[in-house]
């Protein structure tokens, strides 16, 4: 086949295909309908006589000249996007970009609402859709164009992306006000023996604020008991205002919500590393104008409340 029959709207579908697994969710990457994104596989198949994406036990899968193809037209688009991107300005009052974002749960809570509404006014018809970071996956992630932007507490930064810090804070526990025994101050007695609500990512996995909390324990030859796994830190502090339950989270959602939950918010009784939560991107976005504004809105935003 040649080159000249392909449109750069193709290959851009091809990449989101590959990069997703999944046509859905590859035609909502692209802003298209399902069917549309449908017909595009069928048309490509035709046009590289290979299938492309199998379906298997696991779902779709894509075959080894699927992920060939996808990684030469991602260098390619790149190429394209930058020679774009060095010659236009970015307008915000017209702009209809659309940007993924994987934030962590607490940053999302803290500053997505202001984020969102500061863009809305800015930029009207911009389009930011947000996930939960994939921690084994932020490199890739970024580099394949599936993520935009990802903000959250990493310790340990992929090599190869920028970075920017946007709010540092400690961590602080959360009691009830009613607790049978921890009232003004916790010991570390206290730390260990009463039961903790534990952040869990998947069935297994510690979120990076419990190995904080984890590590820290151990290198003080400490232990602690688990009283309940829960999927969302937001779900903590209503279990702890209803139980002799403990939890551990940054101050700023351990102060909000010990004024929805009535909770004392308490100074860990060993030193925990405080959470440095930054935002993570590839460098093949860093000079894109649309990309470059909407890290500058993050950063306002993170300024105007005093997060940096």
């Amino acid at each position: 086949m040649q080159a000249r029959h392909l449109d750069v709207y193709l290959l851009r579908c091809l990449v989101a295909l590959v990069a997703e697994g999944h046509v859905t969710r590859a035609a909502e990457r692209m802003g298209m309908t399902q069917p549309a994104m449908s017909a595009t596989l069928a048309r490509l198949r035709v046009q590289f006589a290979d299938p492309l994406l199998v379906r298997t036990d696991k779902g779709m899968v894509a075959t080894p000249r699927a992920r060939q193809l996808a990684d030469r037209f991602q260098q390619a688009l790149d190429l394209v996007d930058q020679a774009v991107a060095d010659r236009a300005d970015f307008e915000p009052a017209t702009a209809t970009e659309r940007f993924r974002i994987a934030a962590s749960e607490t940053l999302g809570y803290l500053l997505m609402p202001s984020l969102i509404a500061h863009v809305r006014r800015l930029a009207p018809a911009v389009q930011l859709t947000l996930q939960p970071p994939d921690l084994a996956r932020v490199r890739h992630d970024l580099e394949e164009g599936g993520i935009d932007l990802v903000v959250a507490f990493i310790r340990d930064a992929p090599p190869g992306l920028r970075f920017t810090p946007l709010l540092r804070q400690p961590m602080r526990v959360i009691a009830a006000a009613g607790h049978p025994e921890v009232q003004g101050r916790l010991t570390r007695a206290q730390y260990a023996r009463y039961p903790h609500v534990f952040y869990a990512l998947g069935r297994t996995g510690a979120s990076t604020l419990e190995s904080v909390v984890d590590e820290a324990l151990e290198h003080a030859g400490m232990a602690r008991t688990i009283g309940a796994r829960v999927s969302s830190t937001l779900v903590s502090p209503g279990l702890v205002a209803q139980s002799d339950m403990l939890a551990t989270l940054p101050e700023r959602i351990a102060q909000h919500f010990a004024v929805v939950w009535q909770l004392q918010v308490l100074e860990p009784p060993l030193a925990l590393e405080d959470v440095s939560t930054s935002m993570f991107w590839h460098e093949r976005m860093h000079h894109n104008p649309a990309h470059r504004w909407l890290r500058q809105q993050f950063e306002l935003i993170a300024r105007t409340m005093g997060m940096v």
